[in-house]
């Protein structure tokens, strides 16, 4: 008796491909199907076929073989394509490592952006732009769970530095391209793990909003005013006192800045004035500069919570802390103080404004940097 030849189902995606021997047979299962895709049915029904197994005619076995295997090898080609293509950024990207001024950097990237994570552990992360023959207005976004920060990056090819100032955990950068009017396109993006040597470690670094070097006239300045001072609270001290009475609250600059303004620590010295920001931004710079981790933060400031940059400092040990005649407040443990250096420059009497600073109803934070 001629026994019944199952009839074969139509080759398409729909079907996943064992090649398990069943014997000496290939089987070919519907996808719905998946658990007849591994080994257990083999033990449980011998040589018998399961339902929903189709056994291959023998004339057409070795044809189909030799097809299978040209299929495979030609999707295995186009995978590793999509792998090693430069552009595939996201979930693998391809990771370099340059040697630099005497030191080894950690790069991923594609042709249009790169990324710097060499100083993940410092808390910081470096980006620039792979394109600077053809500029664009830039954008990096940085993330992490449900917390994001919007930066703008230069398009000169220079690495640009930001702050991972989020903690310990999975972050995932995207840089975005103008292309017309408002609307920019995603040209790279890297997800990474952030394990900080110290938490305090994103606020006694150089950022993109507070920048500063060896070469710089503030940094150089902060040197010499706390070249006597023996804790963090009496630098703090030196560096407050100094910029409350040497710069002044520029009330033309404050109607007339355009968005992505950055401060330049040394420009607002030189001027001896500048707004919240740069005042902010600077005290950030000498602080940082000798080892004393400050927060540039903003945020609303009563009494009409208006938006306004103030500055947060770390300082270790409990007590009362005493910043001349503007600051003074006991703290139960170490911790970070708020200080507003431009209500102390520009107001007539320190007590009150040493008062409003302490009062945590009087500011609202928004970002911290």
């Amino acid at each position: 008796m001629k026994k019944k030849q199952h009839s074969l189902p139509k080759w398409n995606v729909g079907y996943i491909i064992s090649y398990e021997r069943v014997n000496r047979h290939r089987r070919i299962v519907p996808l719905h199907d998946k658990s007849k895709t591994i080994g257990p049915e083999v033990e449980k029904h011998g040589s018998q076929f399961p339902k929903g197994v189709y056994q291959l005619s023998r004339g057409n076995r070795q044809k189909r073989w030799i097809r299978d295997l040209v299929f495979l090898t030609l999707a295995c080609i186009v995978i590793v394509g999509i792998f090693l293509s430069p552009s595939f950024g996201r979930s693998n990207p391809s990771y370099a490592e340059m040697d630099e001024v005497g030191s080894k950097e950690l790069i991923v990237g594609n042709q249009k952006a790169s990324v710097d994570l060499s100083y993940l552990a410092d808390g910081v992360v470096r980006v620039k732009y792979n394109q600077p023959e053809t500029p664009k207005k830039l954008k990096v976004i940085i993330e992490k769970g449900e917390e994001k920060y919007t930066y703008d990056l230069r398009a000169d090819g220079e690495f640009e530095p930001y702050p991972l100032q989020l903690g310990d955990g999975q972050y995932l950068l995207k840089v975005f391209a103008n292309v017309i009017d408002n609307r920019y396109v995603n040209i790279y993006a890297a997800s990474f793990e952030v394990k900080l040597a110290d938490d305090k470690g994103p606020f006694l670094s150089s950022t993109s909003l507070i920048k500063f070097d060896d070469t710089s006239k503030a940094v150089k300045l902060a040197s010499e005013l706390t070249l006597d001072c023996k804790s963090d609270e009496e630098k703090l001290e030196a560096i407050y006192e100094y910029i409350v009475e040497n710069v002044t609250y520029d009330h033309e600059k404050a109607k007339s800045v355009k968005p992505g303004y950055i401060p330049n620590c040394d420009v607002t010295l030189e001027s001896g004035k500048g707004i919240c920001f740069d005042y902010a931004s600077l005290l950030a710079v000498m602080l940082r500069s000798v080892g004393v981790p400050t927060k540039l933060v903003m945020g609303y400031v009563a009494p009409d919570y208006v938006y306004h940059a103030w500055n947060e400092v770390f300082l270790e040990g409990k007590g009362w802390v005493r910043i001349g005649e503007f600051y003074s407040i006991y703290k139960e443990g170490e911790g970070w103080i708020r200080m507003d250096s431009t209500f102390a420059a520009n107001s007539n009497d320190p007590a009150e404004i040493g008062e409003f600073m302490t009062k945590d109803g009087n500011y609202v934070k928004r970002f911290e940097y």
